[in-house]
């Protein structure tokens, strides 16, 4: 299943009321992704992180969140191939299966108000949205998206991608 954290940068807090939203939110105050995959990239900056998970993990730690359930996994058709436990030892883990994704729309709003709040909070006015996810592309991607009216559009017009971190600095 995926992860999906939106880092606000040099930022101290965010003081985000965990139950005004659907999603389930953890706020952290240094740059450390659940997953290992911008690790590198976000260990060098500073900040808070938001891990966005499903609803139903209110009560949930750092192991097993997840975010399959906010994922309009439709806009992609196709098999999943789950990689065999024997085959867990070769190269191929099973990336490189789904690339693109939509938030289920009961949840935008919700992410919406927290990529307006992290960047309002931002003293650099820079915030990141990133995903990671085992079955996405094999490659990270790091893409400037300019805005938040920007990342909406390309998410409702194209899709998001997978293992991706977009960049935003104005709204």
């Amino acid at each position: 299943m995926p992860t999906i954290e939106i880092a606000s940068l040099n930022s101290s807090q965010l003081n985000l009321d965990p139950p005004t939203f659907k999603v389930t939110i953890i706020q952290e105050g240094k740059l450390v992704s659940h997953r290992g995959l911008f690790y590198d990239f976000l260990i060098k900056q500073s900040g808070v992180i938001v891990h966005v998970g499903n609803p139903d993990l209110q009560n949930a730690t750092d192991e097993g969140f997840v975010a399959g359930q906010i994922i309009d996994w439709a806009i992609e058709d196709g098999e999943m191939v789950i990689p065999q436990p024997e085959s867990m030892h070769s190269s191929n883990l099973g990336s490189s299966q789904q690339f693109r994704f939509r938030f289920l729309k009961e949840y935008k709003e919700d992410i919406n108000r927290i990529l307006k709040i992290a960047l309002k909070k931002s003293p650099l006015n820079r915030i990141y949205l990133l995903t990671d996810y085992q079955f996405g592309p094999e490659n990270a991607n790091q893409e400037i998206i300019y805005s938040i009216g920007n990342f909406w559009h390309l998410h409702d017009s194209h899709g998001l991608v997978f293992n991706t971190l977009y960049e935003m600095f104005e709204d």
